[in-house]
């Protein structure tokens, strides 16, 4: 018999958050406690707390017959989720090249150096995780609260999107490229560019991933 494990409620929401996130468990794949708890090694009781969270911000789906689903990734969504990023990411780039001091534009610097070569590895999954890391730091140069929450409940969904478009084929030269335009406007505190940058930036993942995600869907 396999021995459930200690798990707090937070870690079990994360554990399971994580898997919906990085596509082990497949966009509009059935799952129910059972399986889930045998997934994660975990008892029903912390699952279910995890499971009712991530109902809520649309993780998983309640079918009208009861059963549950892991949420579909659809066009109309992704769309959505990123062109309101674009607008909130925009205002925070903004303020990032506001409040930018020279050992900020150091640690942007050497994130930029590990999204190229993770670029030029071709290691899709970690050019996402660096591209993350980048929004993240950012968001917080910013000191924007408001924006950073709201960008926080977005966040992981966008994640989720991102990491299924790199299973499905490589990220271009020009998202690569589009990273260090916005450095480039950060380090000569042009909050106008830094906020076109991040914008035009956004947009363009967002193309690419709509053409990945309808190339699926065919």
């Amino acid at each position: 018999m396999m021995r459930s494990r200690r798990l707090s409620k937070d870690n079990v929401y994360y554990e399971l958050k994580q898997k919906i996130i990085d596509s082990e468990l497949k966009p509009n794949q059935a799952v129910n406690e059972e399986n889930l708890a045998a997934l994660l090694g975990v008892s029903r009781t912390p699952l279910r707390e995890a499971i009712q969270r991530l109902e809520n911000e649309d993780f998983l789906v309640r079918q009208p017959n009861g059963r549950l689903k892991v949420a579909s990734i659809t066009v109309k969504e992704v769309e959505e989720v990123f062109l309101v990023r674009s607008m909130l990411e925009g205002y925070i780039a903004k303020n990032a090249a506001k409040n930018a001091t020279d050992k900020d534009i150091q640690k942007l610097t050497v994130i930029l150096e590990n999204i190229k070569q993770s670029f030029q590895l071709g290691d899709n999954q970690n050019f996402v995780s660096y591209g993350f890391e980048f929004h993240d730091y950012l968001s917080e140069m910013s000191e924007l609260t408001v924006s950073g929450k709201v960008l926080n409940q977005l966040r992981d969904h966008a994640l989720r999107y991102c990491r299924f478009v790199s299973l499905h084929g490589d990220w271009t030269r020009q998202a690569d490229e589009e990273h260090g335009l916005i450095l480039q406007m950060i380090a000569d505190r042009n909050e106008d560019g830094a906020e076109k940058a991040m914008r035009d930036h956004i947009l363009s993942s967002l193309s690419i991933a709509l053409e990945r995600i309808r190339g699926i869907e065919e």
